[in-house]
């Protein structure tokens, strides 16, 4: 009965990813749980990053209510998961103890306090992440907050020369991500799911999707640039470079987005998309007809203008009002 009021409460429509996996509108639900499909194939990934992205609201008085997250095998076991305690206002992360080969045993790794802008509060929006980097790397982020401390240094073949460079701690759990299966949500109380999105992409919340500037900054907060420029470092989900541009510092979009997140097809080159200057969305919610591959590697530039998709009469006041400013505000 649960499977099939969860299905009743799962709808998909377009809402401000570009080429993620899926994209799943959640109807305040309070369990969801999603499959994952060739988790270890490296040649079907091409990398083993991936993102998974939640979000929610809360209805109500949060007080008491408890949001989990989980990373989980095909047999159920936990590769890596968080519990968010609204009451103590405290977060858990949890894993399955790589130290006891007899059983498997849950334990919490790390114990921390929620930032006071990530508190629990009725109405107000919340968010997870998380990224997998490798099989025994993962990041959580809970809005914009990462769940987790220090680095290390780490080899990786640069061409021909081999070159360290500063990573996340390696994940202590019995279970690494290649071995996932599933990823599960549930929540208590007033805690409300509203969406799931998840794949080699990046995604923000609906509420921004006419805010071009708003979700520019959001994707920046959550992002792999430094922390004292106001980036998360090496906790981060990805690089900012993919934030969307905006239009002359508007809140529009502007119609051609140069640089979009690769996906598994497309080999690590980032896409050129057509999208509404409005919506940021891509031209008729269709990924494969309106974004190509960036040229050079992602490194030469779009192939294709989409001037066709500019919108004069947007163009026409953000134009105008570069100019126009009250006489108050001269310095």
């Amino acid at each position: 009965m649960l499977e099939l009021v969860l299905l009743l409460a799962v709808c998909f429509t377009p809402t401000t990813s570009i080429h993620c996996e899926d994209d799943i509108t959640l109807d305040d639900v309070q369990e969801y749980s999603l499959e994952i499909f060739e988790a270890g194939n490296i040649e079907y990934w091409r990398t083993a990053q991936n993102n998974f992205q939640t979000y929610g609201k809360f209805v109500g008085n949060p007080k008491n209510s408890v949001i989990k997250a989980g990373y989980y095998t095909e047999k159920g076991q936990l590769i890596s998961g968080i519990a968010i305690d609204c009451a103590k206002g405290k977060f858990h992360v949890q894993v399955t103890d790589d130290t006891n080969q007899d059983e498997d045993v849950v334990k919490n790794v790390f114990t921390g306090d929620l930032a006071s802008d990530g508190q629990c509060v009725d109405g107000a929006e919340f968010e997870f992440w998380l990224k997998v980097h490798q099989p025994f790397m993962m990041s959580w982020i809970y809005n914009g907050q990462a769940l987790q401390e220090g680095t290390r240094m780490t080899p990786f073949r640069h061409g021909t020369a081999i070159v360290e460079r500063e990573r996340p701690m390696k994940v202590a759990t019995k279970y690494g991500a290649d071995k996932a299966k599933t990823f599960k949500i549930t929540s208590t109380k007033a805690a409300k799911f509203t969406r799931v999105t998840w794949g080699q992409c990046v995604s923000w919340p609906v509420s921004l999707r006419k805010d071009c500037q708003g979700a520019r900054k959001w994707v920046q907060v959550h992002s792999k640039i430094a922390e004292a420029v106001g980036g998360l470092g090496k906790f981060g989900s990805d690089m900012t470079v993919f934030a969307p541009t905006c239009f002359l510092g508007s809140k529009y979009y502007d119609w051609l987005q140069e640089s979009v997140h690769p996906d598994r097809l497309s080999q690590g080159t980032s896409y050129c998309c057509c999208v509404d200057m409005v919506t940021g969305i891509t031209i008729d919610n269709d990924d494969e007809n309106q974004c190509s591959m960036s040229l050079d590697g992602g490194s030469g530039g779009c192939g294709k203008s989409c001037m066709q998709y500019a919108v004069p009469a947007i163009i026409e006041k953000v134009m105008a009002e570069q100019d126009e400013m009250d006489d108050s505000l001269l310095l």
